[in-house]
C-alpha cells in the first residue's frame, strides 16, 4: 500500500485500503468529528426529510461564519439511518466539519463518533463506470458499492445510528459509510 498518494483529511488515518473492480477503497479511521450546518429528519421511517428545503437553508446561511473551519474548501451531506435501514427516521445534513461547537446559533450541530469508515474517491467517470456501469452518478449512488465492499470484508455499519457523508470540493468528492468489524 502507498500511503504517500492517499489524501486524508484532519483527523484521518489509513488503515488499509481495498481493491476491486479496478477502484480502490480505502479503510480510513476518523476521530470524532464537529459538523456545522443544517440538519433534518423525515417525520417517519418511510419518508424522507425535506431535502430541498435543507439545503435551501444551508444555502441561506453561507454569509454567516463558521468558527474553526478544518477544511474550508470542502462541504458536503450526511445521510444518518439510511444503511440498513429500520426503525428510524432518516436525517439529513448539509455540513463543513469544524473544530468548535461554538457556533452562531443559527446553525445546526452534529458530532460523528470515532470510526472506521470505507470511503471512494470520485474522482473520473471511471469510478461509476466501472461501480454502477453508468457513466455518471449522484456521490450518494456509490454507497452501494461501498456497502457489497463493506460486506465482503467481514464489516457492517455502526449503530445506534448509521453515518454515511458525501464530501465536495470544486475539483472532486469522496463518498464515506462509517463500519465496524463484525465479530467472528
Amino acid at each position: 500500500m502507498d500511503r504517500e498518494q492517499i489524501f486524508l483529511f484532519p483527523g484521518e488515518t489509513l488503515v488499509d485500503t481495498i481493491h476491486d473492480k479496478g477502484v480502490r477503497f480505502d479503510i480510513v479511521e476518523r476521530e470524532e468529528a464537529i459538523w456545522c450546518g443544517t440538519l433534518g429528519h423525515a417525520p417517519n421511517p418511510t419518508e424522507e426529510p425535506d431535502i430541498p428545503g435543507l439545503l435551501a437553508a444551508y444555502q441561506a446561511l453561507v454569509p454567516v461564519e463558521k468558527r474553526e473551519l478544518l477544511t474550508p474548501d470542502w462541504s458536503g451531506c450526511i445521510s444518518l439511518d439510511y444503511w440498513p435501514g429500520g426503525n428510524a427516521p432518516r436525517g439529513i445534513m448539509f455540513m463543513q466539519q469544524v473544530a468548535t461547537a461554538q457556533q452562531d446559533e443559527r446553525y445546526n450541530l452534529y458530532r460523528t463518533p470515532a470510526s472506521l469508515y470505507i470511503r471512494v474517491h470520485y474522482d473520473s467517470a471511471e469510478v461509476p463506470r466501472k461501480l454502477l456501469g453508468k457513466e455518471q452518478c449522484e456521490v450518494f449512488e456509490l454507497y452501494g458499492p461501498i456497502h457489497e465492499q463493506a460486506e465482503k470484508h467481514g464489516y457492517g455499519p455502526i449503530s445506534p445510528v448509521s453515518v454515511e457523508f458525501e464530501y465536495y470540493s470544486s475539483l472532486s468528492c469522496y463518498a464515506y459509510c462509517a463500519v465496524k468489524r463484525k465479530a467472528e
